[in-house]
């Protein structure tokens, strides 16, 4: 098995010039990653709803909203705020700063750090199968 080993990087700059917006009080451990054009009213009430479902709520999780063109390094949040798991909507590994490749609802495990990457929330919501692959994703965080 290959041994992947995360760095803390001091640095909380990203590629694009625009400020990256957090949300929540990072209590919980949980990491979610969005962009801001996918986190409609109905898609946060969706989030909420699994969140939820898995003893999880938005307030004490961290969230980064990001625009549609930004990119974050995400080990400094890891850091900050202990983060032990991590669920990205609509955003790619490259988008958060790693270089390994990941399928969709796969849970991948990373020394402490346990990450799933899904589609965005707009996508989860009009296909009922995505939603059921996130569910037995995130059960395992």
């Amino acid at each position: 098995m290959l041994k992947t080993t995360i760095y803390k990087i001091e640095s909380d700059k990203t590629d694009a010039k625009e400020t990256i917006s957090t949300e929540g009080a990072a209590k919980n451990q949980l990491l979610i990653l969005a962009r801001n054009g996918d986190l409609t009213p109905e898609n946060r009430k969706t989030l909420g709803q699994m969140l939820n479902a898995i003893k999880y709520n938005l307030e004490d999780s961290c969230m980064i909203i990001l625009t549609e063109s930004q990119s974050v390094t995400i080990n400094p949040y890891l850091h900050k705020h202990n983060i032990k798991r991590v669920i990205c909507f609509g955003i790619s590994p490259k988008d958060i700063g790693l270089q390994i490749a990941a399928s969709a609802y796969a849970l991948i495990e990373m020394e402490e750090l346990k990450l799933v990457f899904s589609h965005n929330l707009q996508a989860l919501n009009a296909d009922k199968q995505k939603k059921i692959k996130l569910w037995n994703a995130i059960q395992n965080l």
